[in-house]
């Protein structure tokens, strides 16, 4: 992980997705900073819901939601795969910069719809 190596989580009284106000199963939070338009380093967290309407067609999530399919509780057996799989997943929400080839083409798309001068 490029940012704070905790990730704290809690699956017990998860409120609420906060995308969709569904089911969340997991919220997590883990360190997350990037560079000001200064060039100085800005730290701090970030939280995200694991929602299975939300997020369920990415592989990490995928692969975590079906641990959550299986068994309402994780059982001790299973504690080192589940923290495994938290970790990918995280990894996935985690974007450190925007993908400029993914907006440049949502940008030229919206232009060419004249939704964009």
């Amino acid at each position: 992980m490029t940012d704070s190596e905790e990730i704290n989580f809690r699956f017990d009284q998860v409120p609420p997705c906060a995308r969709c106000g569904g089911e969340a199963l997991l919220r997590v939070r883990f360190g997350h900073s990037w560079t000001n338009i200064t060039g100085h380093l800005v730290e701090g967290f970030r939280e995200a819901d694991l929602c299975p309407a939300c997020d369920s067609g990415t592989t990490p999530a995928d692969d975590l939601l079906a641990l959550f399919a299986v068994a309402e509780r994780v059982p001790p057996t299973h504690l080192a795969e589940f923290g495994c799989r938290v970790v990918a997943w995280v990894e996935s929400v985690r974007q450190p910069r925007v993908d400029m080839v993914r907006l440049r083409g949502e940008e030229d798309a919206h232009r060419h719809n004249g939704e964009l001068p």
